[in-house]
């Protein structure tokens, strides 16, 4: 059984996937900007069960409003496709259950009007091309919740997270991971004190809906 953890951004939207909860592998898009140093850190990623794809149609705001929204779809189409075909080629028939991360109803404005619209063609093509129309597969958990799995107040921020994936996962065996090993040898890079960068946050965060699978079958 395949189980997998969803934490969706335009972009730096991130996947781990967990075979039986023993085995784990992330899949992670960059449509962000990165600094060409810690771009370097990326690319030093020498495992394929650390993966990143690059999404190349970063949207572009134009003087037509029709003509900036068409390009947000289409970036947003992008990332979605990429990261579920992806996805596909890896756990191709094999049941899989999925969680996702509800909205953070704190975004402002066009943002959670923007999230809101790219999660849901996520979703769309989830049910159709992962768990192929098994509506009870398909998990949203709320922010708190998953915040909680792994230990921590549903109100805490995401250093408390990324603190806590490190000194107790719950789940003992990512401690192998790629991942958890990558942070262990570059956490000067990855955190300064104050912010965890990204994409590597965005992947322990997909991490969540999994300790929640966790909790809940065990």
């Amino acid at each position: 059984m395949f189980y997998i953890g969803i934490d969706f951004s335009v972009n730096f939207g991130s996947i781990c996937i967990s075979k039986d909860f023993k085995e784990f592998r992330w899949i992670s898009v960059i449509n962000g900007n990165l600094t060409q140093k810690f771009r370097r850190v990326i690319d030093s990623f020498n495992d394929p069960t650390l993966e990143v794809i690059d999404i190349f149609s970063k949207e572009s705001k134009t003087d037509h409003y029709h003509l900036t929204e068409r390009n947000k779809l289409n970036n947003q189409l992008d990332v979605v496709s990429k990261l579920v075909a992806r996805l596909k080629e890896y756990v191709k028939d094999d049941p899989c259950i999925i969680g996702i991360e509800g909205y953070s109803y704190g975004s402002a404005g066009n943002s959670l009007i923007d999230i809101a619209q790219a999660t849901g063609i996520l979703k769309n093509h989830l049910f159709r091309e992962i768990v192929r129309g098994n509506l009870e597969t398909m998990f949203v958990f709320s922010p708190s919740e998953l915040k909680k799995a792994i230990g921590e107040k549903g109100n805490c921020g995401k250093v408390e997270i990324f603190n806590k994936f490190i000194s107790d996962p719950i789940i003992p065996e990512v401690r192998n991971s790629s991942l958890y090993k990558f942070i262990s040898e570059n956490k000067d890079d990855i955190f300064n004190g104050k912010e965890v960068k990204s994409p590597i946050m965005d992947m322990v965060d997909s991490f969540l809906p999994i300790v929640k699978f966790k909790s809940i079958m065990t």
